[in-house]
């Protein structure tokens, strides 16, 4: 708990944070108790999700006004929109992707999970892994064409 208030600063936000995660691996519990990095997958799964937590507080959608003011110069809000457009592409994309092939991508990706770990969270061989890996960015590349 004291490591997800040292990053979001806020009670509510931690036990939310360290409660999801706990939530996840109790989802997977079978496969995890073996695991002999268990601990710094727990460390890296609250890490990340309290930075996810404090990226959707920075965006808080639900409050913008029915009136917008016109647009200034300034791109950034623009490119934020943009890239918030394309990152719900992407998750619309890797939802398509065969189960185990999503579970191997996001472990990866999204929980910064070395393939080796990936091997054993999922008793599967590092080559599986990086053959997975591969067939997601291919059908990602297919799916951005030009980008």
């Amino acid at each position: 708990m004291g490591f997800a208030m040292s990053i979001t600063r806020s009670l509510p936000d931690a036990e939310e944070v360290v409660n999801d995660v706990f939530v996840g691996i109790w989802e997977r519990h079978s496969a995890m108790l073996s695991d002999p990095g268990l601990k710094s997958y727990l460390f890296r799964s609250v890490k990340n999700r309290c930075l996810n937590n404090i990226k959707r507080q920075r965006l808080p959608f639900d409050e913008i006004p029915d009136e917008m003011p016109v647009a200034s110069k300034d791109h950034g809000a623009l490119d934020q929109l943009e890239a918030k457009e394309m990152s719900e592409r992407i998750t619309l994309e890797i939802d398509k992707l065969p189960t185990k092939c999503k579970q191997v991508f996001l472990l990866s990706r999204m929980h910064e999970m070395s393939y080796k770990e990936i091997a054993e969270l999922m008793d599967i061989s590092p080559k599986t892994v990086e053959n997975q890996i591969g067939i997601a960015l291919k059908f990602l590349r297919e799916s951005f064409p030009g980008n």
